[in-house]
């Protein structure tokens, strides 16, 4: 009877480990030109916020066109290259344990934005 009991808490630990997140070490290196969190979060904001005018055909003229002009002024302006953004995206969007946290900040600055235009 002990023998079985314990034969199960291996199993039972054996599969618990196995649903374990990924160990700390298992995250990529940060890409060259890695945005640090806050300006990524306040970019990642500004860019939604340009995405959701697109897509609520709110701006004017050849849109496509329009939405990459302003994409490349918000980048110019906190001086971060496109590249840049890119895979800083890439890199926190390949965090599952991260993510999550990350979403909820860009969400608190986008109520911000929206507090403040009031």
């Amino acid at each position: 009877m002990i023998c079985r009991t314990g034969l199960w808490l291996c199993a039972l630990g054996l599969a618990l480990s196995g649903c374990d997140s990924r160990a700390k070490d298992d995250v990529p290196p940060k890409p060259e030109g890695f945005i640090e969190k806050g300006d990524f979060i306040r970019l990642h904001a500004e860019l939604q916020l340009l995405e959701a005018a697109h897509r609520q055909h709110m701006l004017k003229g050849d849109r496509d066109r329009t939405r990459a002009l302003y994409r490349a002024q918000i980048l110019k302006t906190a001086d971060v290259t496109d590249s840049a953004f890119t895979a800083t995206y890439q890199w926190w969007y390949s965090q599952p344990e991260a993510l999550p946290v990350l979403l909820q900040e860009v969400q608190v600055h986008l109520d911000s934005i929206a507090r403040d235009s009031r």
